[in-house]
């Protein structure tokens, strides 16, 4: 009896210290899971990194004393990427004053000019269902992006309402944001996206 207590006793600790151990995993994993499906990104807008757009032509860099922010946050389980686009003072240095026309996340490196991948907000009907309008010249825009969100660019192989399109753009350093304005309709504030915390050097 004493012999048939003792196993009892040793098969309960078997079980709580790997039930636990078992628990343990499973909760890191799917914690794990989780972290893996969400990513930050964010990007520094100004002048200096301006170059023009891909359907206007290439102007260099823009004397602006506007100044923006972008932050993304990915989430590749719901298939959404939720942004806010802050800005102050575009469009208000002489001589070509104005207003924000559109803002947009646009497929290229940070030397190149590529096509539209996203709109963050239009004052010119163009955009997507549901995009939000643009401060005039100072102010915050938020939203969320879907595969619906995704504008289709031909010349650069993308497919309208291709996500995975516009996460790989993230991902790979080959997307960002840029801001236009009635004086400056080709662009006059433009940042890299890179996920958050990594230096942002390459901007420059």
């Amino acid at each position: 009896m004493r012999r048939r207590t003792l196993i009892i006793g040793k098969t309960k600790q078997f079980i709580c210290r790997f039930g636990f151990t078992a628990l343990a995993f499973a909760t890191v994993t799917g914690f794990s899971a989780r972290s893996a499906s969400a990513q930050d990104f964010t990007a520094k807008l100004n002048g200096f990194d301006e170059i023009g757009f891909i359907q206007g032509p290439y102007t260099g860099a823009i004397l602006s004393n506007g100044t923006a922010t972008a932050r993304l946050h990915l989430n590749r389980a719901d298939g959404t990427i939720t942004y806010t686009l802050t800005y102050s003072n575009v469009g208000t240095t002489r001589p070509l004053t104005g207003t924000v026309t559109q803002a947009h996340l646009h497929f290229g490196k940070s030397r190149d000019s590529g096509g539209i991948l996203v709109f963050f907000c239009s004052n010119l009907g163009n955009g997507p269902a549901g995009t939000p309008a643009c401060p005039l010249n100072s102010g915050t825009v938020t939203g969320t992006w879907t595969k619906a969100s995704v504008v289709g660019i031909t010349t650069q192989n993308v497919n309208a309402g291709d996500f995975n399109a516009l996460v790989e753009a993230l991902n790979s350093d080959t997307a960002y944001a840029n801001i236009h304005s009635t004086g400056l309709p080709n662009g006059e504030l433009r940042g890299q996206l890179h996920p958050l915390g990594q230096h942002e050097s390459e901007d420059r």
